[in-house]
């Protein structure tokens, strides 16, 4: 639906001249968040590189991923890990309508009514954590592994406490396009979490990590968000659980506490059915797992955190059709990069994961294992993108009920993939089914948001698609001849040469590509770049 002052202004070139604008922003906020996700998943990677040399994948380890679930699960019934979908969209409201003060009311009700709900659960699954894990791992069927799984899930509970508060803060950070703590938090979480574990290895073994997950969250997701806001924010202390606003909060943030988006569930389903593998099963699926989201952070999650603040104005500003435009490129970008990374990220597997993980207690049987999960889960990698970016064009609206009853039916219609493919190929199906479930969540909320009616122009998305599977498989295929032709030798220099030497080839037929086709997706991104880089 157009805008009656679009229209009457005469102003087309005017409004694709905004939306350009729009674009131009939000491509600068999605490079700065980009390049924050690379650091921080690198020294995640560390993480998990010095959780494998010290610990391999054993009981121990599966007790420590599993640990994060009970936790997980608080977070997610309280819409704790979805703040900036519910929230940016309310207070960037109030600063469209030049209410600013209405939004830190807003802002002190929210953090304050349930930041105490949060504390009291928080409290209340310490408790009975013993009760409630055993149904949450079924196949844990060791008491020394179940023990130190109830030891760590309430080492890591408070923390859920500190991703909340600090999460409302940096929406309302992110709602003013203040990007740089968002950037700056994943980075000091994930160094604490590091710090912690091999400080305390020599006494407490693997309990360390999470001992440096509860010190990292507390000093990064929630510190830095405070510091940054220190001389901004007016904070009042209101419980106010009744409060007209705070239920126009809960009825808007209802559906992602009620709902089951496969984007959070997938990880709880690998763990389920996991636990019922070997011992090692959960590390190994949990490793592969977060190689391919690596990728999708960098290409697909900086890109949808970016972009809800610029689509919500937009939208309480009336401007549809720039809105559409602004999500249109956004996807066809994502899913350009996203399919160039899916292809080169399931011919260099091997080599990425032993260069990464195969050395101290990681066994060449875990690096094997883990290889092929991960080229399973790089088929489901723009898939991911792409779900990331098209829910938020419904958040943008304050409409989480659409997206919340598109990811349950999708989630319930995905379970069979997951059981039947868990039958029949064991682990590799479950990565395999991480990737099937999500290119039918996509397909289903994109197909959604343009039955609704809302302007989402899909040629641009298709071609940009086109070009990503035109550039990215001749690149794959020279890869994977020179890992056949050569051979590189084991250990560490053999896999760092198998690696660099495919990674080499598959950049160099890229860039050939890129030169002589041009496309539009990279050319966009170099002209803004250029461009920042001259005003510097």
């Amino acid at each position: 639906m157009q805008d009656d002052s679009f229209d009457c202004s005469g102003g087309v070139d005017s409004g694709l001249a905004n939306s350009a604008e729009v674009v131009n922003k939000l491509a600068i906020a999605t490079l700065i968040l980009a390049a924050s996700t690379l650091l921080s998943r690198v020294l995640g990677f560390l993480r998990e590189v010095f959780i494998a040399y010290l610990h391999g994948a054993t009981a121990a380890t599966d007790a420590y991923y599993a640990a994060f679930t009970l936790p997980d699960l608080m977070n997610y019934f309280l819409a704790g890990g979805a703040l900036s979908v519910t929230f940016i969209p309310m207070f960037s409201a109030y600063l469209a309508r030049e209410d600013e003060a209405g939004g830190w009311r807003l802002f002190s009700i929210v953090a304050t009514t349930m930041g105490m709900l949060m504390l009291a659960l928080t409290v209340v699954l310490i408790v009975f954590t013993p009760q409630i894990v055993p149904h949450l791992f079924p196949g844990f069927d060791d008491p020394a592994q179940m023990d130190l799984l109830v030891r760590m899930t309430r080492i890591v509970m408070p923390a859920q406490l500190a991703f909340y508060v600090g999460g409302v803060l940096n929406a309302s950070l992110m709602a003013r396009q203040i990007f740089w703590p968002s950037a700056l938090m994943p980075l000091v979480y994930n160094l604490f979490i590091i710090l912690g574990g091999v400080a305390l290895h020599p006494w407490i073994g693997v309990e360390g990590f999470a001992v440096g997950v509860v010190a990292g969250a507390f000093l990064g997701p929630l510190a830095i968000p405070l510091w940054a806001s220190r001389k901004s924010i007016s904070y009042q202390f209101r419980f106010a659980p009744f409060d007209p606003e705070f239920k126009k909060f809960v009825w808007v943030t209802l559906p992602l506490m009620i709902g089951v988006s496969l984007v959070t569930v997938d990880e709880w389903l690998l763990r389920y059915f996991g636990s019922m593998h070997e011992s090692g099963a959960i590390s190994w699926l949990t490793n592969s797992r977060k190689l391919m989201m690596f990728a999708f952070a960098v290409i697909g999650q900086a890109a949808g955190q970016a972009a809800l603040p610029f689509f919500a104005r937009l939208y309480h500003e009336g401007k549809e059709d720039e809105l559409g435009q602004t999500l249109s490129a956004s996807l066809q970008r994502v899913m350009f990069f996203s399919l160039i990374a899916s292809a080169g990220l399931f011919v260099v597997a091997e080599p990425l994961v032993f260069l990464v993980f195969q050395r101290g207690a990681f066994s060449v049987e875990d690096a094997a294992i883990t290889a092929e999960l991960l080229m399973y889960f790089s088929i489901g990698l723009a898939a991911w993108g792409a779900q990331t970016l098209a829910v938020r064009g419904f958040y943008a609206r304050e409409d989480t009920w659409t997206p919340m009853i598109i990811s349950s039916v999708v989630t319930v219609a995905a379970l069979p993939a997951y059981w039947l493919l868990n039958e029949s190929m064991g682990i590799q199906g479950l990565a395999l089914a991480t990737s099937v479930g999500m290119v039918m969540n996509v397909v289903a909320t994109v197909g959604f948001y343009r039955f609704k009616g809302h302007s989402l122009p899909l040629k641009p998305v298709g071609l940009g698609s086109l070009r990503g599977v035109g550039l990215g498989l001749p690149a794959a295929l020279g890869a994977w001849l020179v890992l056949e032709q050569f051979d590189f030798g084991e250990g560490a220099l053999g896999y760092a040469l198998s690696f660099g030497s495919s990674g080499l080839v598959f950049l160099g037929v890229l860039l050939a590509l890129i030169a002589l086709i041009k496309p539009p997706e990279v050319e966009v991104l170099r002209a803004k770049i250029a461009r920042k880089l001259r005003r510097k």
